[in-house]
């Protein structure tokens, strides 16, 4: 087992997985530390860390402090959050056509993953437009809950407030916060 999935294990929810968050990749680093939403000792440029946390956890932004990720973290996952990636390649260096060749070459195993993971009716989140272009239609043959049918763009490079309240809107529409 590698580091990533290390630590994507050590945040898997014990019992139900309630809601179930595709990503692209696990970003490189170049050998530098591993920036990773699942890192608890990593916090610069954790874009998405904190865009869906501040979603997920309404206090988030008020409350959260420098060494807190792990705290976070755990609640992500008492929550019955999980998130996993499309591909355990990095592909943010990539370009179109080798990215989703990437991606495409691990979606067999990433769909038995989903299987063995979550129950049919579980809400899916696919995060990014290759996830979601080459996972959607897949799901949907295969009976899954998608919880939503338009593109939910990675949450960076500025496109955090669209993520904000797209997701904001896909978790109320699936019971969540009500």
């Amino acid at each position: 087992m590698n580091k990533v999935s290390e630590l994507r294990e050590k945040y898997k929810p014990e019992q139900e997985i309630k809601y179930l968050l595709v990503a692209e990749s696990p970003p490189d680093c170049d050998g530098k530390e591993l920036r990773f939403f699942y890192n608890p000792d990593n916090e610069k440029y954790d874009f998405m860390f904190r865009t869906i946390m501040s979603v997920v956890f309404p206090e988030f932004e008020a409350e959260y402090r420098k060494g807190m990720k792990h705290s976070y973290l755990e609640k992500f996952c008492h929550a019955g959050f999980y998130m996993i990636d499309a591909t355990d390649e990095s592909v943010n260096k990539l370009k179109g056509k080798q990215r989703l060749q990437a991606i495409l070459r691990d979606l067999e195993s990433k769909l038995v993953e989903i299987e063995s993971l979550i129950l049919k009716d579980t809400p899916i989140f696919l995060i990014t437009k290759s996830v979601f272009s080459l996972f959607y239609s897949r799901l949907i043959q295969m009976g899954y809950n998608l919880a939503h049918h338009e593109l939910l763009p990675f949450p960076g490079q500025g496109h955090q407030p669209k993520f904000r309240k797209d997701f904001r809107r896909y978790l109320s529409d699936c019971g969540y916060g009500a």
